[in-house]
């Protein structure tokens, strides 16, 4: 009987012992499975891949019949990938943004449907990282990495020119280094919003950016406000390992390329201003258009367009034919619309059409090629 004792004992403890963890668990995972459907209604419901899509689109017909015409592959370096979340459309709407889609509405199996009809066979997509609930954000990145793995190139990109939701440096790193090569760039970093309160490319949460990116093999998509040039300059000399992807600064062009002649890790990506799809050209009175707007303003000016931008930007592009890129500039819902989608693109064909021959693929996927496997990237 004695003997009898300490087996119960020891019997009693176990079962004590196996029923708390046990208990433990199922707390652990009810009270996950309730914070992710809360997490899921405040941040908009649907998350990446809760419904499939259906790709039956068709490639859009050619509507402008040019001679000159490049039918090649594409990779478009600049685009908007909409928001994880309908907290952060709702939160930017509210502040001012004409449109900030999300992407229960816009999905990526709907994006990578109409790229493909559009011949683009990769994308360099900025998804935005605010401080709110970012592995939320972050787990959105890594649903579209493992659905489409090589066919859209991720881009930190900060929550600006509403910087009280930008992540501070030190979680930027933090998230970086919890995901080791989910992200293969930072931008858009842009200086020229005309709302909120905009920053300055050397203030010093950037440098940290820039330092970061450095340290992570990241390329920085930028977008200077006019005067930012010497700004430009002094970030290419004080990182010269970082690629520099920049856009819209067509009152510098000239500058542009003499930067290139001595800076070789400075790119240009041309997109929204040459095909104007927010409005910039003189022409729309710098007024965001709606999309009927823009589809009968690019339809009227088609040639005049293409004529304006490749007086302005040819000489340019065949003098550096290694560093400029092709892109589009989409954001907005409309954006994504097959008809004005397609139109872009066929504006950009026929651009690259009237490039010289040994120029046109490096402009339309090669230099954004080359600039990824630099980098060790895919």
């Amino acid at each position: 009987m004695k003997k009898s004792i300490p087996i119960i004992i020891v019997l009693i403890v176990i079962f004590l012992v196996v029923g708390y963890f046990i208990f433990n668990y199922a707390v652990k995972k009810k009270t996950e499975e309730r914070t992710k459907e809360i997490t899921d209604q405040i941040l908009g419901g649907k998350t990446e891949g809760s419904e499939e899509y259906e790709c039956n689109l068709k490639p859009k017909q050619r509507e402008f019949k040019k001679e000159l015409y490049y039918t090649g592959p594409l990779i478009d370096t600049h685009v908007h990938m909409p928001v994880a979340s309908k907290i952060i459309s709702d939160v930017a709407l509210q502040a001012g943004f004409e449109d900030m889609p999300a992407s229960a509405d816009i999905s990526t199996d709907y994006i990578d449907c109409l790229f493909n009809t559009e011949g683009i066979t990769k994308t360099f997509g900025f998804f935005i990282i605010p401080n709110i609930a970012p592995e939320y954000a972050v787990n959105h990145v890594k649903n579209v990495e493992e659905k489409y793995p090589d066919k859209f190139v991720k881009f930190f990109m900060p929550p600006l020119p509403l910087q009280t939701l930008n992540p501070t440096s030190s979680e930027v790193e933090k998230l970086l280094n919890k995901n080791p090569g989910l992200f293969q760039g930072y931008g858009e970093a842009r200086f020229d919003f005309n709302l909120g309160t905009n920053a300055h490319p050397e203030d010093e949460y950037f440098l940290e950016m820039y330092r970061l990116a450095d340290k992570s093999n990241l390329i920085v998509q930028i977008h200077p406000n006019k005067g930012q040039l010497e700004a430009l300059k002094r970030l290419l000399e004080k990182y010269p390992n970082v690629k520099f992807l920049a856009h819209v600064m067509p009152d510098q062009k000239n500058e542009i390329g003499k930067l290139m002649e001595t800076h070789n890790n400075l790119y240009y990506s041309l997109d929204a201003e040459i095909h104007y799809i927010f409005g910039y050209h003189t022409i729309q009175d710098n007024r965001g258009p709606t999309k009927q707007e823009y589809l009968k303003f690019i339809r009227e000016n088609f040639d005049s367009l293409l004529e304006e931008g490749l007086r302005n930007w040819k000489p340019i592009i065949e003098a550096h034919p290694d560093q400029f890129t092709w892109g589009t500039d989409r954001w907005y819902r409309w954006h994504f619309d097959p008809e004005v989608s397609g139109l872009v693109v066929e504006f950009g064909r026929t651009f690259i059409g009237y490039l010289e021959p040994e120029v046109q693929e490096k402009f339309a996927y090669k230099n954004a090629e080359r600039m990824l496997e630099e980098n060790g990237m895919r």
